[in-house]
């Protein structure tokens, strides 16, 4: 038996075979690059969403920052400095006379512990950073406040230092207290 052109089974056959062929051309050339198309969008919607929270971290950084340095602009804000090394021990001295007077310290004992050490670190963008770090010693004497405050402003200095260590003792007399403390000073060589 043999099946002629003009019978519905061919007719179908073939309305068949062009609407699978034309599923597969609708497949190649459409669904399959907006499939694409949209897993792409996907990744850029996570890398805008996590770029978006980090901004809003850093907007609450400087509302913060704004809150604890009322009358100040973060635009004039600047960093800590480092002094050159035949400066930092004189002019750190120097800045902290007005700081003793107006927190009522005394002064009993200065004196350097060891030599002039050599850091290497990184800065903000990577690059190697060379400071020369002076540790000096004092013996201090104030009251408990007055001695908090007296170090809170020396941690605040333009200068780079770091109150590096405090060891409280009893004064001489008495609302007083005798402290021993460390002090790093950061120079540059």
């Amino acid at each position: 038996m043999s099946l002629s052109l003009r019978h519905p089974a061919v007719g179908h056959a073939m309305i068949l075979a062009g609407f699978i062929v034309s599923a597969g051309v609708v497949r190649t050339a459409y669904v399959e690059p907006r499939a694409r198309e949209v897993k792409a969008l996907h990744a850029t919607e996570e890398r805008l969403h996590a770029e978006l929270s980090d901004l809003e971290e850093g907007i609450r950084e400087m509302e913060g920052w704004r809150t604890a340095h009322p009358g100040q602009d973060l635009g004039s804000f600047h960093a800590r400095k480092a002094l050159p090394a035949q400066d930092m021990v004189a002019g750190f001295l120097r800045s902290i006379v007005p700081l003793a007077d107006r927190h009522k310290v005394r002064t009993e004992l200065i004196q350097p512990a060891g030599a002039l050490v050599q850091e290497t670190t990184q800065d903000a963008a990577g690059a190697p950073m060379t400071y020369m770090r002076a540790e000096l010693r004092f013996h201090l004497e104030a009251t408990y406040r007055d001695l908090g405050e007296y170090l809170n402003d020396i941690e605040a200095m333009d200068q780079l230092v770091v109150v590096r260590s405090v060891s409280l003792t009893s004064g001489e007399e008495y609302p007083e207290l005798g402290a021993d403390v460390a002090i790093w000073v950061y120079g540059t060589p």
